[in-house]
């Protein structure tokens, strides 16, 4: 066994025949007793992969996606404090390679989305009928959500793998992964801690089913942003070479969100919750079929849990186009009063 050798540096890595070498010495630091290197089944049952899928990765055939490669590293013991160096090799490795995705998905994922919203604002409207309480609000808070401070609870969109964004992605949950998180002095990660309760929780159960939800904590959030809880919900799939794509039921979802929602006021008093726009990201949902639908499980959860004690549900509206939207939506429903003082 070789576990003394010096480990690879990341920052001379520029192709996939080098990241092939660098992985093959760690798995020889890695390597258990009576082993020789790391053994692929081993990674698969760290990393939840088939061993076929993995050995494509490790011999460098393929590049492994980026979820995979961060689970990767972390299986082969690359603490979260070091992976920002093996991350920016696996950037380049990536852009030295010919894409084959689509144009419209290449600018997606490179971040091609209309520019965030300079300042916050609040549109707030009451839904009308004597069936509802004066207090039940429906709202869209405009802009980034690192600038919201008046809701109890954030809605996370994330995969059927549960599993988080890297911190650099263009994504909700990579905003709230790194803001959730506890840094150094340098403000660098140090705990990852949405993301790590997020995985303990969901330890064994991955994928899990269209429209799923899952509470964690909030973190350094709970601070910084005065939430108190994060409700992780399953609204997009991944598809093999293809990226991510919205679910079919998105409806289903925030129905789902809103139950989790009440129990949480249930037992600790939680009034408001903050949703993203499910799925209409990378994930590339259209954004007026989505609006309308979760607008519409919206108000059918406050026409049958009336006595519940969930009391506002914003729509985070993060751009221009998001923002008219959902205002459109909103103003227009047959449901819906004007805005409320």
């Amino acid at each position: 066994m070789t576990h003394a050798e010096r480990p690879p540096d990341p920052g001379r890595l520029h192709t996939l025949d080098d990241l092939a070498q660098a992985f093959t010495r760690l798995r020889r630091r890695g390597a258990r007793k009576g082993q020789v290197q790391l053994s692929v089944r081993d990674l698969s049952a760290r990393t939840g992969k088939a061993p076929s899928t993995l050995d494509a990765y490790l011999r460098g055939t393929r590049l492994p996606p980026a979820d995979v490669y961060e689970d990767l590293l972390r299986a082969l013991g690359i603490p979260v404090s070091d992976l920002r160096p093996w991350l920016d090799a696996w950037e380049r490795i990536a852009d030295a390679r010919p894409t084959r995705q689509p144009p419209d998905r290449v600018t997606a994922q490179s971040g091609g989305k209309s520019a965030l919203l300079g300042g916050s604002e609040r549109f707030l409207y009451r839904l009308a009928g004597e069936r509802y309480r004066a207090s039940t609000i429906v709202g869209v808070i405009t802009g980034d959500i690192r600038r919201v401070r008046d809701a109890d609870v954030w809605v996370n969109s994330e995969n059927t793998e549960m599993r988080m964004s890297r911190f650099e992605e263009y994504s909700i949950s990579a905003i709230i992964r790194f803001d959730g998180a506890k840094h150094d002095e340098r403000g660098r990660v140090v705990e990852d801690t949405i993301a790590e309760e997020l995985a303990r929780k969901v330890s064994g159960r991955a994928p899990v089913a269209a429209g799923s939800v899952i509470t964690t904590g909030s973190g350094e959030l709970a601070e910084q942003n005065r939430v108190r809880h994060i409700i992780h919900v399953a609204a997009v799939r991944g598809e093999p070479g293809e990226g991510y794509r919205q679910v079919a039921d998105i409806g289903r979802c925030v129905s789902n969100v809103l139950v989790e929602a009440e129990r949480l006021a249930a037992v600790d008093s939680v009034r408001s919750v903050l949703i993203p726009l499910l799925g209409t990201g990378v994930a590339g949902g259209r954004l007026e079929p989505t609006v309308r639908t979760m607008v519409a499980s919206i108000v059918d959860h406050f026409t049958f849990h009336h006595e519940g004690g969930l009391r506002t549900v914003y729509l985070l509206a993060s751009t221009e186009p998001e923002r008219e939207v959902c205002r459109s939506v909103l103003s227009g429903g047959p449901f819906l009063a004007a805005p409320a003082a």
